[in-house]
């Protein structure tokens, strides 16, 4: 375990394309809900209008799950490769790279509902590592190494909204 997480601390492609998208998942889904809980209580502790900040519940749409579940994982992956493509211009180092990525992701989702900064800055952040470490492999592997995970992710959170209102 101590080697993958080394090899995933520097940017470096796993030996396995589909193990590295599970553990991108796993580590996406797990960082971004204990920021978006944190985020919450925090609000809540300071007498924030929490509802205020955060998406209001709606009922779940066939088309809205379609929508989050594959279409905006395989846009916005396309605009990720855009960004950091752009950004790889400046000069940083890869790890910044994924830093500025995320935080430009985070900031575009909270233009609609603030609280969604703290579940998206996260996970774009894995994303956006995904992407800069296969790469160099082929533009095939570094658009699935962000789009399956952000797949799952947003899955993921579709399935716990369903099974909390049921």
């Amino acid at each position: 375990m101590k080697a993958f997480w080394n090899r995933w601390w520097r940017l470096a492609p796993g030996r396995s394309f589909s193990i590295d998208c599970l553990f991108a998942w796993h580590v996406a889904l797990l960082g971004s809900v204990l920021l978006v809980v944190a985020a919450h209580a925090f609000f809540a502790s300071t007498g924030a209008d929490v509802g205020a900040l955060q998406k209001p519940p709606v009922p779940l749409k066939p088309r809205s799950v379609w929508m989050a579940a594959l279409v905006a994982p395989l846009v916005e992956t396309a605009v990720l490769g855009l960004v950091l493509r752009a950004l790889s211009f400046t000069r940083l180092h890869r790890q910044w790279l994924a830093v500025v990525s995320a935080l430009a992701w985070g900031a575009a989702h909270a233009w609609f509902h603030p609280l969604w900064f703290f579940g998206t800055v996260w996970s774009f952040y894995v994303f956006s590592r995904g992407w800069l470490a296969w790469q160099p492999v082929s533009y095939k592997h570094a658009f699935g190494a962000a789009a399956l995970p952000h797949a799952l992710v947003n899955s993921s959170a579709l399935l716990m909204q369903y099974f909390a209102r049921s």
